[in-house]
């Protein structure tokens, strides 16, 4: 029997949250008094800046809140129950078949011991599907459905084996097998370059139209929500303080907030101000890669024959789609995988800044312990004294103060946890670092300032930087030599301004291309 239609599908009414405490029984809202509603079938888009409450309010509708979390005030309606007053029992049977969800970080939301074809036959095997032909015929279609050309081979591969894009996909696709009738979509295209992008987006309009599925969208890329999006909400502190059909509100925002974080959002290298260190390329590379192919299980099968240089005092960008072998290409050089072929190091010490700082930092440990950490590993012999001027030194250099040091990752923000990453490499002052993706998981506003880091580091510091990135405009402004690598190779490489206005290969004239598409109207 089809679903019953309803006029608005989800009603959240006067929703209030918080965490209290035996300390502080009544603290703050997180949540204070959220108010709105979802068409049946609508997009809705809900933008903030880190902190304003956006994905605890998706959290809320999914069932999904962390421990301690209370609703004290409002109701959820979906379909007409109220999810609040709802038995936990049947909340359970709603999750994943009514009301789905795609998280932002793919690291944290993939089981790392199961291979991709298990974490999403569990999706289905926890519904109720016990055919298993009709489970893997299912999988793969619609890991096809999401992009892959090689399902079969995605589906062997286990979480850490693919790209951040490429496990995106893979949490798009589990979200989707249940046809949910709500399907909350918190940052999905975070950790996507421009292509993907802009295909992960027609395919999740695609199963709106043809699946009459209802979309709240969150995000932080208003290129992607003004393109997307039906309606647009803008939170602040826990509250909904505009909204408004989404050509209203994104090129004429009546609220003073809303134009701030309007202009914010637009992350241009170009306002920044930003200034890199010069490069002598007659010096000699402070790595050089000869021949270069990896894979994964004791397969070199992802890069193949990679020849790379990289300078003292270069940024060297890289850009290319999901999935070409970008990531396999920094663990390589990292040492994380295997590899043939030659890597020469001009230096011992190698600096990593990775794409999602919340799964590179231990959430058991302070600060302090993770600034430690480095030291002990590269065996300096070092006094209390020192090792204490080397934390402090590092953590000011990326502009934290001691006050930070007995914290934990849980009590920094989305930028100051990125920002601690970034110390970790700073503290043994290496002449590289690699940086893959370091702004995708950053609301724009902390984008900002973690770019600015970086090429003040480079320029004050004469640190070569490999810059991952799918942001296209910052690799134009600062990088003044960019590689692209499509499937595994080095398709294109030169100086930035020759590939980038005048492209060869077609896996850059697709980059380009969607990037015009996906920011061309803003």
């Amino acid at each position: 029997m089809p679903a019953r239609r309803y006029a608005h599908i989800l009603k959240v009414h006067h929703l209030s949250l918080s965490f209290p405490t035996k300390k502080d029984p009544d603290p703050a809202p997180v949540l204070n008094d959220v108010d709105f509603s979802i068409r049946d079938g609508e997009i809705l888009g809900l933008i903030g800046n880190s902190g304003s409450g956006k994905t605890m309010t998706a959290m809320a509708v999914a069932g999904l809140l962390p421990e301690g979390a209370v609703i004290t005030e409002g109701s959820i309606k979906f379909a007409g129950q109220d999810l609040v007053t709802m038995s936990p029992r049947a909340r359970r049977k709603l999750a994943g078949k009514d009301i789905g969800v795609i998280f932002q970080e793919p690291t944290s939301a993939l089981d790392p011991l199961m291979r991709v074809g298990k974490n999403l036959t569990e999706v289905l095997a926890s519904h109720g599907e016990k055919d298993r032909q009709a489970i893997y015929g299912k999988i793969l279609e619609m890991l096809k459905t999401v992009g892959f050309e090689d399902p079969e081979a995605i589906y062997m591969r286990y979480p850490h084996q693919l790209s951040g894009g490429q496990r995106q996909r893979v949490l798009i696709a589990g979200a989707a097998l249940m046809s949910p009738r709500l399907l909350i979509c918190d940052e999905p295209t975070s950790s996507l370059d421009t292509v993907t992008t802009v295909q992960i987006l027609g395919l999740l309009k695609n199963l709106c139209r043809n699946m009459h599925m209802t979309i709240l969208f969150i995000s932080h890329d208003l290129s992607a929500v003004k393109n997307f999006c039906d309606r647009v909400m803008v939170m602040r502190e826990g509250r909904i303080i505009d909204r408004d059909n989404t050509e209203d509100l994104l090129s004429h925002p009546k609220n003073g907030y809303t134009a701030e974080l309007l202009t914010n959002a637009r992350l241009d290298p170009r306002t920044l101000a930003l200034e890199r260190a010069s490069v002598d390329y007659t010096t000699s590379p402070v790595l050089t890669a000869s021949s270069l192919c990896a894979g994964y299980d004791n397969a070199s099968n992802i890069l193949k024959n990679i020849d790379l240089e990289i300078y003292p005092k270069e940024i060297l960008g890289l850009i290319g789609s999901s999935g070409c072998g970008k990531t396999t290409l920094t663990k390589a050089i990292l040492g994380i995988i295997p590899h043939t072929g030659d890597i020469k190091y001009k230096d011992s010490h190698i600096g990593a800044v990775f794409q999602d700082p919340v799964s590179c930092l231990n959430p058991a440990h302070s600060i302090r312990w993770h600034l430690t950490e480095p030291l002990k590993a590269a065996r300096l012999k070092l006094t209390k004294e020192e090792t204490e001027r080397r934390i402090l030194s590092s953590l000011n250099s990326v502009g934290l103060d001691e006050k930070y040091l007995n914290r934990r990752p849980r009590q920094l923000s989305g930028g100051q946890r990125q920002r601690v990453a970034i110390a970790m490499c700073l503290i043994l002052d290496p002449k590289l670092i690699v940086a893959d993706e370091p702004f995708s998981s950053l609301d724009a506003s902390s984008a900002a300032e973690i770019l600015k880091l970086l090429t003040d580091i480079n320029r004050e510091r004469g640190t070569a930087f490999l810059l991952i990135t799918h942001n296209i405009h910052i690799v134009r402004q600062i990088a003044p030599r960019v590689v692209v690598m499509d499937k595994g190779q080095i398709v294109e490489q030169g100086l930035t301004g020759d590939i980038l206005n005048s492209p060869k290969s077609e896996a850059a004239i697709r980059l380009l291309a969607a990037e015009s598409e996906l920011h061309g109207l803003n």
